[in-house]
């Protein structure tokens, strides 16, 4: 099996990374990342940079580094076309997400671990939760799950579009 992309994102991106860390994919992002840092990050580390900074992708380029310049504003677009140029997968691996604070693979806990991390309805609704070994945030399938099922349905009916509307361009 080949080896699962990487990226690292731009300050401008800043959900964008949260989505892609949710979905399992290592994904560097600071705030306060200079675009020199960004490509010396991406060259050492093989990451892909992800910018909606012309410049900075151009420079990316340049070096001949891997740069995704993002036009859409749309979450579901933007998911959509990095999967049709890297990859990715467009569902959740609850195995395979990671923090979407800090980047760390998140580990599956039992309900007792979590009892007093969590508000008490929480706990009575829920019973599968995650936990970051890192940060210690605690994650459920919360209400929120709903709006992320329904971006990642928009973002694979959008990437079916993509792949079908190159499969003509070639026939």
């Amino acid at each position: 099996m080949s080896e699962e992309p990487r990226f690292i994102v731009d300050t401008m991106l800043g959900r964008l990374a949260r989505w892609l860390r949710i979905l399992g994919y290592d994904t560097v992002y600071h705030r306060r990342l200079e675009d020199w840092k960004i490509l010396k990050i991406a060259s050492e580390e093989n990451r892909i940079i992800i910018t909606r900074d012309t410049g900075l992708h151009r420079r990316a380029l340049n070096k001949g580094l891997k740069s995704i310049l993002l036009e859409p504003d749309d979450m579901a677009e933007r998911l959509a076309l990095i999967a049709y140029l890297t990859g990715i997968r467009l569902y959740i691996d609850l195995d395979r997400t990671r923090c979407p604070i800090c980047n760390t693979p998140l580990l599956r806990v039992s309900k007792k671990d979590v009892k007093d991390k969590v508000p008490r309805k929480v706990y009575e609704l829920h019973d599968d939760f995650w936990i970051c070994p890192r940060c210690g945030k605690v994650y459920w399938m919360g209400s929120h799950w709903r709006m992320i099922e329904k971006i990642l349905e928009d973002a694979r009916r959008i990437y079916e579009k993509l792949r079908n509307d190159r499969r003509r361009l070639f026939e």
